[in-house]
């Protein structure tokens, strides 16, 4: 059928032909119809598409805003704990270098002791008075010079022990008489 109907064509139509022309404005719009579902449902899909798609990316974009803001919480707290570490192996350091210079200091003593004075009468308790400060420098001695310490020294534990035994002796006869 003619796509383009005029008025003058329908007025000079016959009453078969204006049935025909009915049919076919009816079974046209019928298809229009029809065919203004479909694209009304791909609009409808288009757009929960859309929704869905924007929704996913707000999540994604949160997401990522929340893994970033992790990050750099975890990049801070890194730092902070390198910061600690470096500070703890800076004093680790420090106390290493003291420790070996107070080692040398003694090794440097010991070497100066001579043998003579390792006999010589009250060495290591010079200056005692008492029998209470007598026993406190022998536990300060003993903690010293003890064989289980790093600085420890077998034989002059055994000379500290020979003196405060004599020292003692010397405390107990002198507080009997």
């Amino acid at each position: 059928m003619e796509k383009f109907i005029s008025e003058e064509k329908i007025d000079k139509a016959t009453e078969e032909e204006l049935l025909e022309m009915k049919l076919w404005i009816y079974k046209e719009s019928q298809r229009l119809e029809h065919e203004q579902i479909i694209v009304d449902r791909k609009v409808a899909e288009i757009e929960k598409e859309m929704n869905n798609f924007r929704d996913r990316f707000q999540f994604e974009r949160s997401k990522f805003e929340h893994d970033k803001q992790k990050f750099q919480d975890d990049k801070v707290l890194f730092d902070q704990q390198i910061e600690i570490l470096k500070e703890g192996f800076d004093k680790l350091n420090v106390d290493k270098k003291k420790l070996e210079r107070e080692r040398k200091k003694f090794e440097q003593e010991k070497g100066y002791l001579r043998e003579e004075e390792y006999s010589r009468a009250e060495f290591f308790f010079e200056g005692v008075n008492s029998l209470l400060a007598l026993k406190k420098r022998y536990r300060d001695l003993m903690k010293i010079y003890h064989p289980d310490n790093m600085c420890g020294d077998h034989r002059i534990c055994d000379m500290i022990n020979e003196e405060y035994n004599i020292l003692l002796r010397q405390f107990d006869a002198y507080m009997k008489a």
